[in-house]
């Protein structure tokens, strides 16, 4: 996929495919245009994992940001400028190297009942069925109605309404705010008031994300964000934050300035998901964040912290993970696993070092107007050749006929984070797709620095497609000796095994291979590999691997383990 190059007047806006999500980025786009008149936006449609997911319900699923990870990996590439999200799907915690750039336009925070025969939830029959795959939704409904029967619901708002005017259900909780923005408020018997249901944290918001480091987008978000919303919001977060839960947890919570705005009211509920306990708190104050501290405090006092600790766990709990990323590069991993529920061992097994003599690339670096192409082919490559004096021109006078490629969205991350815009990633994240994807002309001159122990593919490749090719060995990974407490902790097992590279595994391998116990469990656990190329570094070594990610990212190899654990 070629990227886009940005300018002072675009602003290119990730959002999901759905109807509702491309009305909220049409209107963040209509805003930006009418603040900044000069500025063009460009949607660009990504389909995310919750998307993707529409055979079980959403509690079930496991882990935060089922509806945003996709989008954030795209703004780390640099293939996006913001993403829109309703700021209620959106993890409490900043993704790294991300931030929440503008909170704005809260609509009617109220849930709304969509039913046959203009139903309320007071004239349901009993027993009826309603859905919903919220267990906060489903915790108050039965606090409320313990005669109905509740069952998932999954995919868009015309997809569930649709389900119930058909009969699949005699009723659907759905939000207020999204109905009315799709122009579809008719099709809601009764708006539910907040006595009864409280809102998600943040329902009715939306949250504007960008890279955090980015000066000129961050300016544009100023113009459009709304203070008093975001005051809001951040006091109904922070509460979420403070007792631990995520997205799908049966939390609700809705703040209110009131008055001439200086005095904020929260207010909050923690239900268990069959309604048999309601814990309910609230206060006011000037400051969101001692707002939300007095309420979680009161909540815990009433025993929310047991009501919480009883939900459905994520897809990886009590799943021991080793990660054998070399140390600087492996939290980005860490991270997506224990969002997912699991125990992280990290036990890097091989690290990275730069060569004694730098001449080749330091001259290279000098005569950058000479290439066409600049190919990255791993993050460490990245890291290597921007530490070089002469990178600077990448960022200040990168040369005109200069492109620059990245081999999968770790690469180009890493470039963006350095401040250098990436031209090209190819459709899957491998040397072959790269060069066979490049809009290469015979006769280009192309900078390669790698890996010394890279593999001479791309290299022979790129060749046969008539380029020519500097090629210059950058860094080399060597095996790591593992630390003492790190090798008793492996001998005690693990459930699975992560290798993101061939130098991962062979480091590894080499320091089981004096260790019978390790050696033992690594023959016998799960392997999971983020490609064929480590795949086959794996069976090189005599172990076979169980998994090999579809999606050759940190994203993909941690959705394809969730994969096999969950069967789905």
């Amino acid at each position: 996929m070629t990227l886009l190059q940005p300018s002072d007047s675009a602003v290119r806006i990730g959002t999901r495919a759905s109807k509702l999500a491309l009305w909220q980025s049409e209107h963040v786009a209509r805003l930006i245009e009418t603040s900044r008149p000069e500025v063009r936006c460009e949607l660009v449609r990504i389909v995310t994992q919750g998307d993707r997911r529409l055979d079980r319900p959403l509690p079930e699923i496991g882990g935060k940001g089922l509806f945003t990870a996709e989008l954030e990996e795209a703004l780390r590439r640099g293939e996006i400028d913001i993403a829109v999200h309703s700021l209620k799907d959106l993890p409490v915690d900043d993704a790294p190297g991300l931030m929440v750039g503008a909170v704005l336009s809260r609509e009617d925070v109220r849930d709304a009942l969509v039913a046959r025969n203009g139903w309320t939830l007071e004239t349901l029959p009993p027993g009826a069925v309603v859905g919903t795959s919220s267990l906060r939704r489903q915790a108050q409904l039965l606090a409320y109605r313990p005669d109905l029967t509740v069952r998932p619901i999954r995919g868009n708002v015309d997809t569930r309404i649709r389900k119930v005017l058909e009969g699949e259900y005699h009723a659907a909780v759905l939000a207020g705010a999204g109905l009315r923005r799709l122009g579809l408020d008719g099709q809601i018997s009764q708006w539910l008031a907040l006595d009864v249901m409280l809102p998600a944290p943040g329902q009715g918001a939306l949250g504007v994300q960008c890279r955090a480091g980015d000066t000129r987008i961050r300016a544009l978000l100023d113009g459009i964000a709304e203070p008093a919303v975001e005051r809001a919001t951040r006091a109904e977060r922070h509460l979420l934050w403070l007792l631990g839960g995520g997205c799908s947890a049966p939390i609700a919570a809705y703040a209110e300035v009131t008055g001439d705005g200086a005095i904020l009211q929260l207010r909050a509920r923690v239900a268990s998901t069959d309604g048999a306990f309601v814990a309910e708190a609230s206060a006011t104050g000037t400051e969101s964040d001692q707002v939300a501290a007095q309420v979680a405090a009161e909540l815990r006092c009433q025993g929310a912290d047991q009501v919480l600790a009883a939900r459905i766990p994520p897809a990886l709990a009590g799943k021991r993970v080793v990660v054998t990323r070399p140390k600087p590069q492996a939290e980005e991993l860490a991270a997506l696993l224990r969002e997912q529920g699991a125990a992280v061992i990290l036990a890097p097994s091989a690290q990275i070092e730069a060569p004694a003599d730098s001449r080749r690339l330091d001259a290279a670096l000098e005569r950058l107007d000479q290439y066409a192409w600049l190919l990255f082919t791993s993050a460490n490559a990245v890291e290597v050749v921007c530490a070089r004096p002469g990178a600077r021109l990448l960022r200040e006078r990168r040369p005109p006929g200069l492109r620059i490629a990245a081999v999968g969205p770790a690469s180009a991350a890493a470039l963006v984070a350095q401040g250098i815009q990436v031209d090209f990633v190819p459709s899957q994240a491998h040397g072959d797709a790269l060069v066979a994807e490049l809009p290469l002309v015979p006769g280009d001159a192309v900078l390669l620095p790698r890996s010394a122990i890279g593999r001479a593919q791309v290299r022979e490749q790129l060749a046969a497609r008539g380029a020519r090719v500097d090629d210059i060995p950058v860094y080399t990974t060597t095996d790591a000796p593992l630390a003492p407490d790190i090798l008793n902790t492996l001998r005690q097992g693990w459930d699975a095994i992560l290798f993101t590279s061939g130098s991962t595994a062979r480091g590894f391998a080499a320091a089981a291979a004096g260790d019978v116990q390790i050696r033992e469990h690594l023959q016998h656990s799960v392997i999971v590999c983020i490609g064929p190329v480590t795949a086959a570094a794996v069976q090189e070594l005599g172990y076979t691997p169980q998994i090999v990610a579809a999606e050759h990212t940190m994203v993909g190899i941690v959705a394809a383990l969730v994969e096999h654990f969950t069967g789905s």
